[in-house]
């Protein structure tokens, strides 16, 4: 059986130590702040594989995000403020539900509507700056990643500017860069070790024969998701129909629930063999995330 490629973008999220330092979309743009209260991926109603594997309590949810970045956004404003510059970025959307693809598409939903795109996100909305806020928030990046050192009123403007002062700052504390290693790890090799064990091979068959007799070739739930033709260009009706057709067999078969079962199982033996590492990730992750609700409460 082919080796499936693991989702990036679940293993990230899977390993909260990952960078999240907002970006400067534009130099006229500012990252939001207060974030408002949400669904996150494990919300009732949603059906999350990835955020309830065993290793996803060493992660944050992308609401805890929210709370990090800004708690980050109130540190800059006051840095800001100590170079008598006023910053008041927008207000936050609620967080967006994040589609679950560990184990390839399973919302029908998503499915009917836009194929195997990921759902479009709700834009963030941006606040304008001055010239002297952009120099101040943003530093370097403000002149195009430029080393000159920056002063503003005379004082010495942070290289990497007011916003990423309090990201790297409010990080350092908080950073367990070999628990990270260690969850990584264990992400990447359950997912692909997943694959190997018996009851997951045989429910892919079964898949893939539930395809088939749809019309379709496909030996493994992921290989829809590589056709060329659904990676780029307008969704189709056939690939609305695919993906459809896909979500159904996967339903009928029980596919997510047999590798999410399988996984989990990997996981619970790794995590047991490296108990001391993701404990110290964990209470790492608990405490910065109560560092950042204790700003916000004071801000």
């Amino acid at each position: 059986m082919r080796r499936l490629a693991i989702p990036v973008l679940f293993l990230t999220l899977l390993v909260g130590c990952t960078s999240h330092e907002p970006a400067a979309k534009s130099p006229t743009d500012a990252s939001p702040s207060t974030p408002e209260t949400g669904p996150s991926p494990s919300s009732p109603g949603h059906k999350s594989y990835t955020f309830r594997l065993p290793l996803a309590v060493y992660s944050y949810s992308d609401a805890d995000y929210q709370v990090i970045q800004s708690a980050e956004q109130v540190l800059a404003r006051d840095c800001m403020k100590d170079f008598g510059l006023a910053y008041q970025p927008t207000r936050n959307p609620a967080p967006a539900r994040t589609e679950d693809r560990r184990y390839g598409l399973t919302d029908r939903e998503s499915a009917e509507r836009h194929g195997y795109r990921m759902p479009p996100q709700q834009e963030t909305p941006t606040a304008k700056l001055t010239k002297d806020q952009i120099k101040v928030l943003y530093g370097s990046r403000s002149l195009g990643g430029d080393s000159t050192e920056l002063t503003y009123r005379g004082k010495k403007v942070p290289a990497e500017g007011c916003l990423g002062a309090a990201v790297l700052g409010f990080r350092k504390p908080y950073e367990d860069k070999a628990g990270a290693e260690v969850a990584s790890r264990i992400s990447t090799a359950s997912y692909e070790n997943s694959q190997k064990v018996p009851e997951v091979r045989e429910v892919f068959a079964k898949w893939s024969s539930c395809m088939k007799e749809e019309g379709y070739a496909y030996a493994s739930p992921m290989d829809a998701l590589e056709t060329p033709a659904f990676l780029r260009g307008k969704v189709s009706d056939t690939e609305k129909k695919t993906a459809v057709t896909d979500v159904s067999c996967k339903e009928r078969t029980g596919l997510a629930d047999v590798w999410f079962a399988a996984e989990s199982s990997i996981q619970k033996d790794m995590i047991k063999a490296n108990a001391e590492a993701l404990r110290k990730l964990g209470e790492l992750h608990e405490r910065k995330l109560r560092a950042a609700r204790k700003i916000l409460a004071d801000s």
